[in-house]
């Protein structure tokens, strides 16, 4: 009898609601990545409120590294009778608002974690995509993140004072950004960025998979040094022979002439590692 009553309550538990699975799993994983990969990294912001201008006020507020020094008791700020130490874009009618951080280094993204202002104005964290990018050089600045390969993590229509945000499996990048899809404000108090530091693609364990989730970019040539060419019968060859190159970050590859074209890092951080080209491939492996 015991033991029926154990099997029906774990015929219950299977079938708990998707979301729930979902958050035990991403809960689950964050245990292995307990480490805020964010914390007092480099940040943008796409314009800065100020309330000299907008409010005839003064106090400290809006800077884009308030969303990472780590300091939630801020989540209700003490604005208009004192400072304000929350990330606050400004409201332009050709821009839509953003706030993104630079990573330092390449992780896989488990999940973000966002916090808004609890004491009014949820509407201020809303409508907005979180979205990760993997650079196409690793030495690029802000100039070009546009450049790398974007995986959208997820996208929030509804206005909120925290979300959780899963992200795909295997995403892989450098810089997280937070992006409205309107002109609207964008105000965040904190924000989390969980996951596991990528040492060496080359000598990971994920075999094949690093094809199928390498970042690609059709329409581009890439600068770079060049380690060897080759005839391949797909990208998909090219981008398996750069894998079995440690020196190799970019398999460029040219649907008419078949060739395949092994790169290392590009040299110049000061400009776009891309070219335009619509006969070519580019792959980084990273």
């Amino acid at each position: 009898m015991e033991r029926r009553k154990s099997m029906q309550w774990i015929q219950q538990g299977i079938m708990l609601d998707k979301d729930v699975l979902g958050l035990i799993y991403l809960y689950m994983s964050w245990a292995f990545a307990d480490v805020n990969i964010a914390l007092k990294k480099p940040t943008k912001l796409s314009s800065i409120f100020d309330p000299k201008v907008s409010q005839q006020m003064d106090y400290i507020c809006c800077n884009s590294t308030y969303a990472v020094d780590g300091d939630k008791t801020s989540l209700f700020p003490r604005y208009p009778s004192g400072d304000f130490f929350c990330t606050h874009s400004d409201s332009l009618a050709y821009q839509q608002s953003w706030w993104a951080v630079d990573l330092q280094e390449v992780y896989v993204i488990i999940g973000v974690d966002i916090f808004g202002r609890t004491d009014c104005c949820t509407d201020q964290l809303a409508n907005f995509d979180v979205e990760v990018f993997m650079p196409t050089c690793t030495s690029n600045n802000w100039n070009y993140v546009e450049d790398g390969c974007k995986i959208n993590c997820h996208y929030q229509p509804a206005a909120s004072k925290r979300i959780t945000v899963s992200c795909p499996s295997n995403t892989k990048g450098r810089y997280i950004r937070i992006r409205r899809r309107d002109t609207s404000y964008l105000v965040i108090c904190e924000v989390e960025v969980y996951g596991n530091r990528i040492i060496n693609f080359h000598k990971s364990d994920l075999g094949s998979t690093i094809i199928n989730h390498a970042c690609r970019k059709s329409g581009y040539g890439y600068v770079g040094p060049v380690i060897g060419t080759s005839v391949a019968h797909s990208y998909i060859q090219c981008t398996s022979t750069c894998t079995t190159e440690t020196a190799c970050y970019a398999a460029e590859y040219d649907n008419n002439t078949n060739v395949c074209t092994l790169k290392g890092k590009c040299l110049n951080e000061t400009q776009s590692s891309l070219y335009v080209d619509k006969d070519k491939h580019v792959l980084f492996i990273r």
